[in-house]
């Protein structure tokens, strides 16, 4: 797990909260292991505690409608989820679920405060990982914001080989199995829909999947350009 980025000005600034990082302040914590498909939490939970992802691939969803599901985050091997703030007694809003085994460390709120009062450098750390979740969010409403599938695609595909790909000479692999109805959840829209356009893409040479791992062309940034004249029309 990293411990730091090192920008470009020579700053280094704190990243996510390790294990190690409670065992240095003294908080201690409740680890957690859960199996592919485990429901960590559901709306109307309790929210005293705090969840970091220490490995392991955990998805955060609503429910809209007629129970149709929207991905609302995905978080591999790192982050914090939960109801982001320190105060206690509200109640969770989303559904938290494993797509892979996972370990978390689940942490009391009010713990969390008295850490935070006498370890400045761990409060800077759980504040980097609070505003990198919101950043999160602002991505998926971010990729709500066009009507057509094929545009929101592209957005969260971008955005998911930052946070999730290796990249080299041919494109940029994500390191995460995801059916065509995974990602239709983060876009909210169909499954039928999202197999339509990722068929264009493949044609187009934009992405290639093998076994469940999407590579993307480097040509993907590329893709509002190329619909602008030829959108393609993908009903939700």
């Amino acid at each position: 797990m990293l411990k730091h980025h090192v920008a470009s000005e020579g700053v280094t600034t704190p990243e996510y909260i390790g294990i190690e990082d409670f065992e240095d302040t003294g908080v201690r914590v409740a680890e957690r292991v859960f199996r592919a498909k485990d429901l960590i939490f559901a709306p109307g939970d309790p929210d005293g505690q705090l969840y970091f992802l220490l490995e392991g691939t955990v998805r955060l969803y609503k429910i809209y409608g007629e129970y149709k599901e929207a991905t609302v985050a995905l978080l591999k091997d790192r982050g914090v989820f939960g109801e982001l703030g320190l105060d206690e007694g509200s109640r969770q809003r989303c559904f938290a679920e494993t797509v892979t085994g996972a370990r978390v460390a689940v942490v009391r709120k009010r713990v969390l405060v008295d850490a935070i009062k006498s370890h400045p450098t761990f409060a800077t750390k759980l504040l980097f990982s609070f505003s990198d979740r919101l950043r999160q969010s602002d991505e998926a409403i971010e990729s709500l914001l066009s009507r057509e599938v094929s545009a929101r695609l592209v957005r969260l595909l971008l955005n998911l080989g930052e946070r999730f790909g290796e990249t080299n000479e041919s494109g940029t692999v994500l390191n995460l199995r995801l059916t065509h109805q995974d990602l239709a959840n983060m876009i909210v829209s169909t499954r039928e829909a999202v197999s339509k356009v990722m068929s264009e893409f493949q044609r187009l040479g934009l992405i290639e999947v093998r076994n469940r791992r999407i590579r993307l062309s480097p040509h993907l940034e590329d893709v509002p350009s190329l619909f602008s004249s030829r959108t393609t029309q993908a009903a939700l």
